[in-house]
């Protein structure tokens, strides 16, 4: 627990991306993408939303990107795992070419409202919030597939590993609770077919 923890933000938004890192340069490797949602309300209590798409190797990505940025609420606070920089970013940062901006760069440039914060997000520590809500993850080597299937799952788990790791404790309390009995709800929901 950090010595100054922080409130909650009354607008949160976790985002997940899936990418096939087997796609050419020339192609969006974006498969999926999951936002999840927690909005902190006065009167009625905390609201979470959950919207998860999927993607065809021919979709644009700048059209994914301004897709992602139009569905997230206005002044929001972002939340994502950071990504590691790949080779090919360290190759062209070594040969002096400007780096590729990223996604959430390129959000941020769409949409000047949000507060973005790029989470430094162990997967250990991510296994262990899952553990503890019982949260399924896609495993290490899962198929792309899989991972896209758990992108909303992800997003959960991001959301309260941050919870946990950087809020007060009332917040992680109330907010916590109100995600399980939400989480029970959805679960209850009869399947549409």
């Amino acid at each position: 627990m950090p010595q100054h923890a922080m409130r909650h933000p009354r607008v949160l938004t976790c985002l997940e991306i899936v990418r096939d890192p087997s796609e050419p340069s020339h192609r969006s490797a974006i498969r999926s993408i999951a936002l999840f949602t927690v909005t902190r309300c006065r009167d009625d209590g905390p609201r979470f939303k959950v919207d998860h798409r999927a993607f065809d190797r021919y979709a644009n990505r700048s059209e994914i990107l301004e897709g992602i940025a139009a569905r997230i609420p206005s002044d929001t606070t972002l939340i994502a795992k950071a990504s590691p920089i790949d080779a090919q970013a360290l190759r062209q940062a070594q040969s002096g070419d400007p780096l590729t901006p990223s996604d959430l760069q390129l959000i941020q440039r769409l949409r000047g409202d949000l507060d973005i914060l790029p989470l430094q997000c162990r997967s250990s520590a991510l296994d262990e919030t899952a553990a503890a809500y019982a949260i399924r993850r896609a495993g290490p080597g899962a198929s792309i597939t899989a991972q896209a299937r758990r992108a909303p799952d992800e997003t959960v788990c991001v959301w309260l590993t941050f919870l946990w790791s950087v809020c007060r404790r009332t917040d992680r309390t109330m907010l916590g609770s109100a995600w399980e009995a939400w989480r029970a709800i959805e679960n209850a929901r009869p399947v549409g077919f």
